[in-house]
């Protein structure tokens, strides 16, 4: 591919065959009023760079080669992020004096992030839930939330596991909101038993008359939730 200057005009050439030198493109036949011409007799077919070269790379202002390095599908960024510094550092020792290798952008640093702010939102919530249930709802009740946490996490981990979905920014976005859901649930659950036990009713109708009376909003509510994330899981584009 590439550009025909014309006067003011840019005309954008797209060959068909197979080239594999300027040789090659020479030897092309042109029909012109029902002549056929070569390509060498109307042109000088040489090889060389882009000038203007386009499109240009610059790091700092100074002119640099970009490289894209992409892990498979399926492999945990997190090592490959690992490996990739251990190479990189390898290969500088090994470059000549006034060529240096920078990182513009990386994803594992990105995705550990992530992690680390997960891992933030989860000690925050645990702490905050059992603050806030000891003091409302009492050392059991607070207990019984603050539970439902890890026990709910650890499934979640092994489903993960077995389904092949791997710790990204999209998994670990969608705990953090799972994460609130979780925690909101658990205390409205807690809570309504509660109030029934201190009216009298024993354990098992305080844990219906719960079961009964919030189940199906609870449930209204996450699939409200879910519906408006749907959209991101059925797009084609690379969130989806």
């Amino acid at each position: 591919a590439g550009v025909i200057e014309a006067g003011p005009e840019r005309i954008s050439v797209r060959t068909s065959g197979q080239f594999a030198s300027e040789k090659d493109l020479a030897t092309v036949n042109l029909r012109i009023n029902d002549r056929f011409y070569r390509l060498s007799d109307i042109a000088d077919i040489t090889r060389g760079y882009t000038d203007p070269p386009k499109p240009l790379f610059r790091f700092n202002g100074k002119p640099a080669i970009g490289l894209s390095i992409a892990m498979q599908k399926g492999g945990n960024i997190q090592a490959f992020g690992k490996a990739l510094h251990e190479r990189m550092d390898a290969t500088t020792a090994e470059l000549p004096v006034g060529i240096g290798v920078h990182k513009v952008s990386d994803q594992a640093e990105v995705v550990n992030k992530a992690v680390g702010g997960f891992t933030s939102a989860l000690f925050e919530a645990v702490i905050i839930v059992l603050l806030v249930s000891f003091v409302s709802l009492g050392f059991r009740a607070g207990l019984v939330v603050a539970c439902s946490i890890p026990l709910v996490l650890a499934m979640v981990f092994v489903f993960m596991e077995y389904s092949g979905i791997t710790m990204q920014r999209i998994s670990l976005g969608a705990l953090i909101i799972a994460l609130g859901l979780l925690v909101d649930d658990a205390m409205i659950t807690v809570e309504m038993m509660v109030t029934r036990l201190e009216m009298g009713e024993t354990k098992e109708q305080a844990a219906t008359y719960a079961y009964t009376s919030t189940a199906f909003p609870m449930l209204t509510g996450t699939l409200v939730t879910v519906a408006g994330f749907v959209p991101i899981g059925l797009n084609n584009s690379s969130a989806g």
